[in-house]
């Protein structure tokens, strides 16, 4: 954001520059009277740099928005087996960095063995939990692999543990551009 303001301000002032040098060397060659031609050659001046600075300004943000990773969720269950994955993917373009992720309990939140531990104890299954550091465009990731789930209390206690959990992604771009994204369990 930092580097932004730096180079609109240097657009800034160099537009201002120019203008006032432009009046200057107008106003040694000619008499000091204003004409029309002076005013509209101005106001032709300004509305180049309108232009020229809106247009800088919507290439930068195309250049990050093309480069810009963009992770959402997939949730897997075959009951015929009683396998359940919570899978992340980068759809976008850019790589991902520093990846960091919450998994939130009723809001509060939980380290990994907790929430281990408290699945073992709801639904007796096998578990899995853990994910990236970083993630490339398109590449993906399960966060947490369930198996033996095979009786309908399980998946009905399972079914109700969503309407509770949630996972908070925190990860960087490329440029350095900080997003942070919630997603939830069984919910599109």
């Amino acid at each position: 954001m930092a580097e932004r303001i730096l180079k609109l301000d240097k657009m800034t002032i160099v537009a201002t520059i120019l203008i006032f040098s432009a009046g200057v060397i107008i106003g040694q060659g000619f008499s000091f009277e204003v004409k029309l031609s002076d005013l509209i050659a101005l106001f032709a001046t300004l509305i180049t740099f309108t232009f020229a600075w809106r247009s800088l300004k919507h290439n930068e943000r195309q250049f990050s928005n093309s480069i810009q990773p963009v992770i959402e969720k997939m949730e897997y269950f075959n009951s015929s087996v009683g396998k359940y994955r919570y899978n992340i993917k980068n759809y976008g373009s850019g790589t991902a960095v520093n990846l960091k992720y919450k998994i939130l309990f009723q809001g509060k939140e939980l380290t990994q063995s907790e929430l281990t531990n408290m699945l073992k104890k709801e639904l007796n299954c096998s578990i899995s939990i853990g994910g990236p550091l970083g993630m490339s465009p398109n590449d993906s990731h399960d966060l947490m692999n369930l198996d033996r789930l095979n009786s309908k209390e399980q998946i009905q206690k399972l079914y109700h543990l969503f309407n509770f959990l949630r996972v908070e992604l925190a990860y960087s771009t490329t440029q350095g551009q900080v997003l942070v994204k919630e997603l939830y369990f069984g919910q599109i």
